[in-house]
């Protein structure tokens, strides 16, 4: 919904004064795609880790402090204890729970969001500009 508001923004509202500046926006959008899917490729990468380190934090049989298993320790660990400072444990009477690591995917998953969003967005840009260019060449 939010992407057809944009494409009919687009198509009746898109108006350049200067006309030397579309190819500089077609051309930072596209750097900007390509920032963003490389962002995107890290962060989904750095989310399997996340998730490999707290699979095997559960499980009985695997000690995570040893190798190859600490590489998940070692490269995850400062992530979240940035989010354990930011949530402490929530303490009860008898028990404790500890929900960082879940705030902490979750902040990733909301990245992933965002990038999605932004490419979307990037996307109509460089469509708009592409077609605004070759009428102006036309022209």
């Amino acid at each position: 919904m939010i992407i057809q508001e944009l494409q009919n923004h687009f198509s009746t509202n898109f108006y350049i004064q200067n006309q030397s500046l579309i190819p500089f926006i077609h051309y930072f959008s596209i750097i900007l795609i390509n920032l963003i899917g490389y962002l995107y490729i890290f962060i989904k990468f750095f989310k399997v880790m996340c998730y490999s380190k707290m699979t095997f934090e559960w499980l009985p049989m695997i000690n995570p402090y040893k190798w190859p298993f600490s590489f998940f320790q070692v490269l995850t660990d400062p992530y979240f204890r940035f989010w354990s400072k930011l949530f402490p444990t929530i303490r009860f009477q008898n028990s404790s729970m500890e929900i960082s690591g879940i705030i902490a995917l979750e902040a990733l998953n909301s990245v992933l969001y965002v990038c999605i969003r932004l490419t979307q967005y990037l996307i109509l840009i460089l469509d708009n500009t592409e077609k605004l260019m070759t009428t102006s060449i036309l022209i």
